[in-house]
């Protein structure tokens, strides 16, 4: 029986650089009990690389928030769908001069502001190219995606009135309490995993999803039991089957334990809280 996991990492799997032991030890015993694990994930593939080393991942993975999907051996793109340099000039000159930090994401390399000192500080960090040379709105060829950071409150208005400003253009999600996305039209995680799957001689017999915020509610609308920490945004806890302990309770190795024990496999499932 093909089993495959497919997970967040921010919140989900892990908090910050590293992931626990714990969770690592788990996803080891995930492993030798028959289940593939996949990332999809916000995340460049340079910064999501070392989360997926940790937890045995031999999955492509999906980044840039489903933009591209990736080899995380060789960093080769299975496929991609980049924004038109049309849509990046407007998206920039749309929210040029808004209170937030601007990274403009292309191949494993972004563009920002010299006043963008967050994100020049954390890619550089990385070791991934950091351009801070944008002194005015630009349709930049090869992005893939335009983020921005900022104050939670600030962030939501924003996505308001992206999203009406470019309903039908570009895909607007929130990507955590202070990140939102901006990506070409029809891209999402769960649209890179019907594509992915797709491509596989079969679909897996049990499609797991796991995640925290809404940008992962598309990708559970492809996964057949939907897990989400017990801290994730309102949306995504309501829509969980299994709840799991946050992130600083190592609620991934709670919820890898509790797929090997097979409850998952029989139907009908019935939603469980682990503690």
């Amino acid at each position: 029986m093909r089993k495959l996991l497919v997970t967040d990492i921010d919140k989900t799997l892990s908090r910050g650089e590293t992931v626990a032991p714990e969770v690592c030890e788990a996803c080891s015993r995930l492993r030798r009990g028959g289940w593939d694990i996949m990332v999809a994930t916000g995340r460049v593939l340079t910064t999501a690389r070392p989360h997926i080393l940790a937890v045995g991942s031999e999955m492509p993975a999906i980044v840039y928030d489903g933009a591209r999907v990736m080899d995380v051996a060789t960093a080769a793109p299975l496929f991609e769908t980049s924004m038109s340099p049309g849509l990046v000039l407007d998206v920039l000159e749309a929210t040029w001069n808004a209170p937030v930090e601007l990274q403009v994401m292309g191949d494993e390399a972004a563009f920002c502001r010299v006043q963008d000192v967050t994100t020049r500080a954390f890619f550089s960090s990385a070791d991934l190219p950091v351009q801070d040379a944008l002194e005015s709105p630009r349709a930049l060829e090869g992005i893939f995606r335009v983020i921005f950071f900022g104050q939670p409150e600030i962030v939501r208005d924003l996505s308001a009135e992206l999203s009406a400003r470019f309903a039908g253009r570009a895909e607007v999600v929130l990507s955590g309490d202070r990140f939102l996305d901006v990506l070409p039209a029809g891209v999402s995680k769960g649209a890179a995993l019907m594509r992915f799957l797709k491509g596989l001689p079969e679909r897996p017999d049990i499609l797991v999803a796991a995640g925290d915020h809404h940008n992962d509610l598309a990708l559970f609308e492809a996964a057949d039991v939907v897990a989400a920490p017990e801290d994730a945004a309102e949306e995504i806890v309501g829509r969980a089957d299994i709840i799991m302990p946050s992130v600083a309770r190592h609620g991934f190795a709670l919820l890898a334990d509790y797929l090997l024990q097979g409850d998952v496999i029989g139907r009908p499932f019935k939603p469980v809280v682990l503690l």
